[in-house]
């Protein structure tokens, strides 16, 4: 399959500690960032995941094990073994909501009868200090215990000092292996995240100020206060945005060797909790949770010369419930306030199957299936509040409420966001393996995903149906000059269909926004990866990965209410509805977002051994795209330009490599890299906005700015 593996001493390297830094890692991958909650999309297939409704369409795994909610990853980045990226449907193997790929996080594992580990400082500007630390300890010859953490803590690179890195996490992991036929891994985690949190820059940036300047800054006063009928009550981005995130995860892996097949079951929990207050397109948004997931997966397998299986099941419990605060989600704009107090229940249940056949030596068929049963549970008032209309009041279904905690908004309407929904999908893989020689396999593979449906905040009708993605791949994986050069080549083309879009939308209840989910349209995505890794020396290290991606929206149509004045869109915009409420947007023939034609990183390395036993080791890299849309408004705002983002780093090391000493310097240019944009919904360009911008005001956002430091590591 198209898979490729970072090793943690790698992932360190580039400063990989959070997802949405495996940007600089993995072409064809955006992971951006809308509020705290990270945003993967591989190749085009992804979600806008934004409060506590949305999943992801790209399955993110810590060590075996699903996690559904996006921001309870955040501060897993350390003392790993490697993270692989797998690209396309993963439908028949990881199943749950990864009908565009898997990103799996492999942690280091305890090893029998080992006394080792590490110690690691890094320092550098924006006031980094970041500690890890990592014990190996072999209890006896059947018993290991292996004990990491992290600590991190960055300031802000926006102006405000949002987009910091305030985090602490911690695992132990105990491995009992008494004999060759079984193992058992016990793994306990607990992270918290803090701080400001992920913070949003105006676009385009503010006229002589740094690309990093925050939408808090006080100079787009102007642009809310211009607005006409609504600028005074317009709700300005905060100051006091905050995030904090507690999750706590038990889980285990027995394999156990019964003859005919080994048997491994990994049961897991997770307890993840959110609270945060973030600017996510202009306006403030709080959002309270808590979670809670139990799965189950169990599985056997077996391996021969001629055949390889694997079959199993898969149980997924998940419940969402409001936190601490009064109310799970409420979203501020001003004019109007959406308050939800959010239950959701998550149940998932399948069975699946996958194996490998060798016709000959050289020859192998692969075929797999996996039946999915899902039901989605949601319950729970939803009140919106909204300011009388001038001249006629508090309009039906709203009613006056003088006690209104949202003062000058009198007028309320409340309703229930009830509903009960099952999905049910067989999603299959088939596949063919050729040892053109001995270090090179020609395969093809055809595979489906699936992500199930779900719900919107807003009240009845609320739900959206599942997206489904077919693809086709051919592929050659090769090494040649005695494994000098490594060549990993691969075409595919994809179908996908039932696309889950979300954007900030009125509804049919006039005053009533939210953040609406749609099966907005199908396109067809191809194109070419190559991978390249070139080692002429021992010493010398190069490696190239380029991808080039070609799609296009074949339907994609929204709706958009008049409620909200003249659509901004550069899209084609339909005939008013028969009651003047809505009119339809139609994308087709864009582009996908975040998905930009070309997209690659390269790096080249040279390892010098002094005549003392030290070594010198310089390196460079370099990440580039070129351009992408970043939202489905398709505005020239929303255009992240082509880049390129150099890296260098000179690290030091002491015979054995037992000590070493980096320093390094990221995206040395300065390169303002956007990976997300929102057009803040009731801002209108100019003229109706005589402050707005050409697309009204949009927030993005940005990676980081050029950073440097020095990592010192010791290992025992």
């Amino acid at each position: 399959m198209a898979i490729q593996a970072i090793t943690g001493e790698d992932l360190a390297q580039r400063g990989v500690l959070r997802p949405e830094d495996l940007n600089a890692v993995a072409p064809g991958v955006n992971i951006g960032t809308a509020g705290n909650y990270p945003q993967v999309y591989v190749r085009g297939v992804g979600n806008y995941s934004a409060n506590s409704f949305a999943e992801g369409a790209v399955a993110v795994n810590l060590n075996g094990v699903y996690v559904s909610r996006p921001w309870a990853t955040r501060a897993s980045f350390f003392d790993l073994d490697r993270v692989e990226i797998l690209k396309g449907p993963q439908g028949t193997l990881y199943g749950r909501n990864a009908s565009g790929g898997a990103v799996n996080v492999i942690y280091a594992r305890p090893k029998l009868g080992s006394r080792s580990g590490f110690m690691e400082v890094e320092a550098g500007n924006y006031d980094l200090l970041r500690g890890t630390a990592a014990v190996n300890l072999p209890v006896g010859d059947t018993l290991a215990i292996r004990a990491s953490g992290q600590i991190v803590h960055r300031n802000g690179y926006l102006s405000d000092g949002a987009d910091d890195d305030k985090s602490q996490a911690a695992r132990l992991q105990l491995l009992y292996e008494p004999d060759s036929t079984f193992s058992l891994l016990l793994t306990g985690a607990y992270q918290h995240i803090g701080g400001v949190g992920a913070g949003g820059v105006p676009l385009p940036r503010i006229s002589g100020k740094s690309a990093w300047t925050s939408v808090t800054d006080p100079s787009l006063e102007p642009i809310y206060a211009g607005e006409p009928g609504v600028g005074p009550f317009l709700t300005r981005p905060t100051t006091a945005q905050n995030v904090n995130i507690d999750v706590l995860h038990v889980s285990a892996e027995m394999n156990w060797d019964l003859g005919p097949a080994t048997l491994t079951v990994i049961p897991a929990y997770r307890r993840g909790k959110l609270e945060d207050l973030h600017n996510l397109t202009g306006f403030r948004t709080t959002d309270s949770e808590i979670d809670h997931q139990t799965s189950v997966e169990a599985r056997l397998a077996n391996e021969s010369a001629a055949f390889k299986w694997v079959a199993g099941g898969f149980y997924f419990d998940e419940h969402q419930k409001r936190g601490d605060k009064p109310y799970s989600l409420v979203a501020d704009i001003g004019p109007a306030t959406a308050v939800l107090d959010v239950d959701q229940k998550s149940r998932s249940y399948a069975a699946f199957g996958q194996a490998t056949y060798s016709l000959t030596e050289a020859l192998r068929l692969t075929g797999g299936l996996r039946y999915t049963y899902e039901r989605k549970t949601l319950g729970g008032p939803t009140t919106n509040y909204q300011l009388p209309m001038p001249g006629v009041g508090c309009a039906p279904p709203y009613v006056f409420n003088p006690a209104t905690p949202y003062p000058p908004q009198f007028c309320t309407f409340s309703s229930r966001m009830d509903n009960r929904r099952t999905f049910k999908q067989v999603s299959w893989k088939a596949g063919v393996e050729y040892d053109v020689a001995p270090n090179s396999l020609l395969f093809f593979n055809a595979s489906t995903g699936f992500k199930s449906g779900g719900y919107y905040p807003a009240p009845l009708p609320n739900s959206f149906g599942p997206e489904k993605v077919l693809a086709f791949e051919l592929g050659s994986k090769n090494r040649f000059f005695d494994n000098k050069l490594q060549l990993n080549l691969e075409a595919f083309y994809w179908k996908y269909k039932g696309q889950q879009q979300s954007y900030f939308s009125a509804t049919s209840i006039p005053g009533y926004f939210t953040f609406a989910t749609v099966n907005a349209g199908k396109a067809r995505i191809f194109g070419i990866d190559a991978d390249i890794a070139f080692r002429p020396t021992d010493a010398d290290t190069f490696n190239l990965q380029v991808e080039y991606i070609n799609t296009k929206y074949q339907k994609f149509t929204i709706t958009n209410y008049t409620s909200l004045g003249p659509p901004v869109t550069g899209c084609d915009i339909g005939q008013l509805s028969p009651d003047g409420a809505t009119r339809p947007i139609d994308c087709a023939g864009f582009p996908l977002v975040r998905t930009p034609k070309w997209s690659g990183t390269a790096s080249y390395s040279h390892r010098f051994e002094l005549s003392s036993g030290f070594a010198i080791e310089p390196g460079a890299s370099v990440q580039f795209a070129s351009s992408s849309w970043l939202s489905v408004e398709y505005l020239g705002t929303e255009r992240q330009d082509a880049y390129a983002m150099l890296d260098a780093s000179l690290a030091f090391y002491a015979p054995g490599n037992q000590l070493s000493l980096t320093v390094f310097a990221r995206n040395l240019t300065n390169e303002a890299v956007i990976t997300q944009a929102n057009r803040h919904l009731f801002i209108h360009p100019a003229p109706a906005n005589p402050n707005g911008g050409a697309d009204g005001l949009i927030v993005g956002s940005i990676r980081a700015p050029r950073t440097y430091g020095a990592r010192l590591r010791y290992n025992f």
